[in-house]
Parts: structure tokens; sequence; C-alpha cells
């Protein structure tokens, strides 16, 4: 399943095959560019929005950080409907070009998960010169988690 190299997104690929058993489980991700888009500058903005259009033709991904410019009224407002086309290039594209999107992908689940020491995080919490492993690391100091949570004043799902 290998994606195009230049593809309609203002993110930056990480990978163009998606198939995540020839790249060691990273699959075909695209960093979004914005800084406030995860981690410290996320929670200090307030956060912000994501929005995913999944059709049989592609799958779209946008993020607008919380006080940005250009944030389209139909997603501030939370309306009964929205109008992906005036939302503009979105963070990631990913076209059914070599990949049918309708025989790979079944019905979408929103999990909402904190994992600490998942696949890749557990993977590489050694590599970044921190003593022990992630699991030790986690179940011995609960206190460096308690900013840990989500807070959603809403989760939308369009069809």
């Amino acid at each position: 399943m290998q994606h195009a190299r230049e593809r309609a997104e203002t993110g930056n690929p990480g990978q163009n095959d998606c198939n995540v058993a020839t790249n060691g489980n990273a699959g075909c991700g695209v960093q979004v560019t914005d800084a406030n888009s995860y981690g410290p500058g996320f929670n200090n903005n307030g956060g912000g929005w994501y929005a995913v259009e999944r059709t049989n033709d592609f799958i779209k991904v946008w993020f607008w950080a919380r006080n940005a410019g250009g944030i389209p009224g139909d997603v501030t407002s939370g309306a009964n409907s929205v109008n992906t086309d005036s939302w503009g290039t979105p963070d990631a594209f990913f076209p059914n070009t070599d990949c049918d999107i309708a025989s790979h992908f079944g019905p979408n689940n929103i999990i909402i998960n904190l994992t600490f020491c998942g696949d890749w995080a557990g993977a590489v919490y050694g590599s970044q010169g921190c003593p022990g492993t992630c699991e030790d690391y986690v179940n011995n100091n609960p206190g460096a988690f308690s900013n840990a949570f989500f807070e959603f004043p809403w989760i939308k799902v369009y069809q």
C-alpha cells in the first residue's frame, strides 16, 4: 500500500508505505506542522480541534489550534452539519490511490486512551537516556502524571 509522495496536505509524511509489517509498525503517519497540535503546546494553548473525514475515496485530517485564526465556523459552533470543502487543505490526506479504503477499514471506533508505555513509547523509552523501563517509571512515579487527562467540550460524529 504505497501512497504518492506528493499529496494535497500541509503535514509532513513520515512513511509512504502504510503496511505496518514492512516499516516497523510505523504505518504511513503524517506529522502536523503546528507545534500546538500535541503535548505542552497543545495544553498551554487550551487545546484545539481535530476533524477526520473518511470516505471510500480518501481519509482527511485537519487540526486547528484553539486560538488560531481561520477556524471554520461550522467547527467552532458545533453545527449540525459541516462543509469540509470549505476547510482548506487538510493536514493529512490519504487517497484511495493504492489502498482500497473500503476493504481495509471497518467501522470507526473512537477510543480515548492514555497509553504511557505502548508499542512505540515502551520501545523507545530506554533510547532517550531514561533509567529503567517505561513500565517501572509509570508504576513508581504516579505524581508525574497528575496532569495527564483529557477534557472534551464535545465530540461530534457526522454521517
